[in-house]
Order: C-alpha cells, then structure tokens, then sequence
C-alpha cells in the first residue's frame, strides 16, 4: 500500500515537471571573434502548451552596450513533446577592439509569458563570448631590426610556352587562309594564274536572264567568246578534240560541247526560233559546269 503511494505521488509530480519553462542558448561558436564579426546564436524556451509568449517583450534590435548591436530577431513557434516552444534566431554585431584574448558579455533579457495560471516573467541569462585582436600589441624581441620583416614571397612560375605556341600556330593557320583566298582572287604573287572566264560569264549570265531571240543570240556570243579566251584562238567546232586534249578538266562535258555547237549552229545558220527558254536555260547549265570544272582544275 505505502509503495502504491509513492507511485502514485510520482505519476502526479511527473506532469508539472513536464510543465516547466526551461530557456537554453546555443551559440554557433564560444570563441574566435574581431572587430566587426557577426555573432548567431539561438535561444530555444519551452513552457507549458496553453502558453502565450507576448512579442512585445522581444528584445528590439539596436544597440546593447557601447560596442556590441542587436541587428536581428527573428522567432518560430512550434510543439514539442507536448509543449510550447518558441526558438528565437539573434543576430548580433562586434565593435569591440580587442587589445588581447578576453571574453566580452552579451547582455540578457526578460521575456513576458502569459498561462492559464496568469502572467510569468521569463528571463534568459546573459552569456559570454570570446574575441580576439587583429594584431599583437608589442611583437616578440628581435636580435636585429630586419628579422621583424618578413621574408618576400616567391613569384609563382609562369610557363609562357604554350601560349607562345598558340600564337604561332594561330599565326601559320591565318597566312595559310590568307594565302588561299589571294590564289583564289588572283591577288599578287598569284596573279599570272590563269583567268576563270567561265566563272565570270556564269556571274553575268545570271544577272541577266531573259527570253527572246536578241538575248539567247548575245547569250552564245559571250560563251564562243569565252571558249576562244580559254583556247586562246578561235574555238570550232571541229578544234574540240585537240582542246579537250589541252583542257583535261574539260573531258566531262564532252556531250555538253556537242550540244552547245549544234544549238550555235541552228541559232545562227539554220534559222531555228522555237525554243529559246529551253536552249537559254540549257545554256545557263552548260556554263554553269563549265566553271565548276574550271575551279576544280
């Protein structure tokens, strides 16, 4: 019976100790602060459930002491096994110029928490932290003057052969551009390069399409005129043979010299006139794949 007692007086006492308004403070390091440092900490109370904490009594962010400022409060409210918490997230700023390693007071607070048993006062204790100087005040004796200086840092190592060689290469690559398009445009030392007639006709011929008699005429002047500069004399009919002989890169339209002969020769001799779109437009390709053939020779 005595032991059912006790068992009974401590289920009773278990639940207002469960009750009690506990504050804790975490702070993100104790020690290793200078002049101008941020200082985080966190203040975790729990009290009973039906607690209300008044926000009023939150401590305002401005300064605390002459070289230490409240800049920011911040608070969540959660549960947790059955009672209130309430975390607050400060942050504070470091003014103090520290002569020598000491610890320095943060200031504590009052917090104002309302139960069902009335009004409470809540208070959070003030902590402690560590700073520490930028310099020493006096360095360590010295035998000589130059030993107080230290010694001049060595400059690193730079290898300029790559970037010597990128140049280089970068340099060939552009003459060798540049080289290309001088052939191509027959600029100096290219320009005994033999002339791409048909090239040229090809560009005027297709600025000036048209029909009718008067321009498919013009049209096969500008090619035997073409064909004789390629030759270098008149160009026939039957001197086809020995210039295809001279002109090898010219072998693949054989068919297509035939064809543009016996187009002249009834244009000019036989009195033909029905076809002219069709004969311009095969002309058109004949000197189209004459110039093609003429720069890939």
């Amino acid at each position: 019976m005595r032991i059912a007692c006790i068992a009974l007086m401590l289920a009773a006492a278990l639940p207002a100790c469960a009750q009690e308004t506990t504050v804790r403070i975490h702070s993100a390091r104790p020690f290793g602060y200078f002049v101008g440092d941020l200082i985080h900490a966190r203040i975790d109370v729990s009290a009973p459930a039906d607690s209300v904490l008044s926000r009023a009594s939150l401590p305002n962010p401005g300064p605390l002491t002459g070289s230490l400022d409240l800049r920011d409060v911040k608070l969540s409210e959660t549960s947790e096994n059955g009672a209130r918490l309430w975390r607050l997230d400060l942050t504070y700023q470091n003014f103090y110029v520290a002569l020598d390693a000491r610890d320095i007071e943060i200031p504590g607070f009052e917090l104002s928490i309302s139960t069902a048993t009335g009004a409470q006062t809540v208070a959070v204790p003030a902590w402690r932290i560590g700073v520490s100087p930028l310099r020493e005040i006096a360095p360590q004796k010295r035998e000589q003057a130059s030993d107080y200086l230290r010694p001049d840092g060595s400059s690193a190592f730079v290898d300029e052969a790559t970037p010597l060689n990128l140049a280089f290469g970068a340099g060939v690559a552009a003459l060798l551009a540049l080289a290309l398009v001088a052939r191509d445009r027959a600029w100096p030392p290219f320009q005994q390069r033999q002339a791409r007639v048909f090239s040229a006709l090809a560009r005027e011929i297709s600025t000036r399409r048209g029909a009718g008699d008067a321009h498919l005429a013009a049209t096969i002047q500008s090619v035997h005129r073409a064909l004789d500069r390629a030759n270098g004399a008149i160009l026939l009919s039957a001197d086809l043979p020995q210039f295809l002989r001279r002109r090898p890169e010219f072998k693949p339209l054989r068919v297509d010299f035939e064809r543009f002969f016996e187009t002249s020769q009834r244009l000019f001799f036989g009195g033909e006139r029905s076809k002219d779109d069709y004969a311009a437009e095969q002309l058109a390709q004949f000197v189209s794949r004459l110039a093609r053939q003429e720069r890939a020779g």
